[in-house]
């Protein structure tokens, strides 16, 4: 068993509200009691929450791990969507080539991704990956699997695919479409092996064709009915992010939330990435369908997309949780720093005050509305009974004082987003702002050493 007592403010999502100068105890997995001055139970592990924040375990509800290995490229830094996805085909198609992508590469540039995303408190990522070079699955998303499991980080392995290649007029390069009999062996493979539909998971599979623009219609109509076939395993796409919405009118003739209605994704099995020119008439069939939203900031400023319409669909009663994306389009795991990002951005947009988010509103996001993306009703509030999920930051720090309101005070004050203790599934994995089950140093060098030798 575990106590922290006397934290001095929880976030909680919880009938409670927000609490101060109070315990939490857990037990195995879960929650089992948040209140006041508990007795540790015998044999209990006792830590001090004085001055410390806690939250929920935030939940990256959108990412691709793989792209570590793809941050700060010079020559796209100022590149739109479609040069900077050739450019990052060209770029990974090389690397496969000459031997250098293995799974073992993805799977230490993906923990060290994990490992940055639990240090500023993450908990929770969906990751999905895409790159599949032509033929016989390699085992990528596996050995992703393998490192969140080293780390102890929970993990929604979301299967991508390219299945619409560039001579049939997709947006995929030839060398990394898929066929679809193969894309779902795989996913077959993935469920049977790894999908865990239970309570308190550690590991889900989730089907994620990367857009309308790059994946065959049919393959969602595949995905949607294994999907059904499946309690757990839940269905994702790009959508409105630029590229798919002139695309899909010409090629079918209609949105692309049109298109997902026609092959079975208006459902609460469904969240979508990005969403950020959808016509607002569009907004409130998604809150009709149960359809949830993973909010990207970061990257959505970088690659000049524009805002999201965040506030419309919240008021419309759309789920919307919180992401980074991949580090080619944002350069960082943080989802922490990209609340911040998101808590000044959209007051440009937004002319009235009352429109702009709320820390508190992007908190919610990245904690509960994220694990509701996810289907996860077993995540993202702090009361009994709720998966032990939590992260505890250091107010205390001289890079925090004089704030008047610790919720706001976390997103936008600090010069570190280090979280001083994170625990996931009832265990700690950070304390004292570093890992409990990994050397970050070493970690760090081997990741190092693979990015050195894809670019030798």
């Amino acid at each position: 068993m575990l106590l922290i007592q006397h934290v001095s403010h929880l976030f909680t999502n919880s009938s409670q509200g927000e609490l101060e100068d109070v315990d939490i105890l857990i037990d195995g997995s879960a929650i089992v009691r948040v209140g006041k001055n508990i007795t540790p139970p015998a044999g209990c592990q006792v830590l001090p929450g004085t001055g410390l924040l806690g939250t929920p375990g935030l939940v990256n509800s959108h990412h691709h791990l793989y792209q570590v290995a793809l941050r700060a490229i010079p020559e796209l830094e100022r590149a739109r969507i479609g040069p900077w996805l050739a450019g990052l085909g060209t770029r990974c198609l090389k690397w496969w080539d000459r031997g250098t992508l293995t799974p073992d590469s993805v799977g230490v540039l993906a923990q060290a991704g994990m490992l940055e995303s639990q240090l500023s408190g993450v908990t929770t990522v969906a990751d999905q990956h895409y790159f599949h070079p032509s033929g016989k699955t390699h085992p990528f998303i596996e050995k992703t699997i393998e490192a969140a499991a080293a780390l102890g980080m929970r993990m929604h392995a979301a299967r991508g695919t390219l299945t619409l290649g560039s001579n049939a007029g997709g947006g995929a390069p030839e060398a990394m479409v898929q066929g679809i009999d193969e894309v779902l062996r795989h996913s077959e493979e993935l469920i049977n092996e790894h999908h865990d539909p239970g309570h308190h998971a550690m590991t889900r599979i989730a089907l994620a064709p990367c857009g309308v623009h790059a994946d065959r219609p049919e393959l969602f109509d595949e995905f949607a009915q294994l999907a059904g076939d499946h309690p757990g395993v839940r269905l994702h796409t790009h959508l409105y992010e630029a590229v798919d919405s002139e695309f899909c009118r010409r090629r079918y003739g209609c949105s692309p939330w049109q298109f997902l209605q026609q092959h079975g994704w208006a459902t609460d099995q469904t969240w979508l990435a990005h969403v950020v020119d959808i016509p607002h008439d569009e907004i409130e069939e998604l809150a009709q369908a149960g359809v949830g939203v993973s909010h990207l900031i970061a990257p959505d400023l970088r690659m000049g997309f524009g805002f999201s319409p965040v506030r419309e669909m919240l008021a419309a009663g759309v789920t919307v949780g919180f992401g980074t994306t991949g580090s080619a389009s944002n350069d960082g795991s943080n989802v922490l720093g990209d609340l911040r990002v998101a808590a000044l951005a959209h007051r440009v947009h937004y002319e009235d005050p009352e429109m702009w988010l709320t820390a508190r509103e992007l908190l919610y996001a990245a904690t509960r509305g994220s694990a509701l993306c996810l289907g996860r009703e077993d995540l993202g509030v702090i009361a009994p009974g709720y998966a032990a999920d939590l992260s505890f930051w250091d107010m205390s720090r001289i890079d925090r004082v004089g704030i008047h309101d610790p919720i706001q005070g976390l997103l936008m004050t600090g010069i570190s987003d280090i979280a001083s203790i994170v625990i996931v599934n009832g265990r700690l994995v950070v304390q004292g702002g570093r890992h409990s089950r990994v050397d970050e140093t070493e970690l760090a060098h081997a990741a190092h050493r693979a990015f050195s030798r894809l670019n030798a």
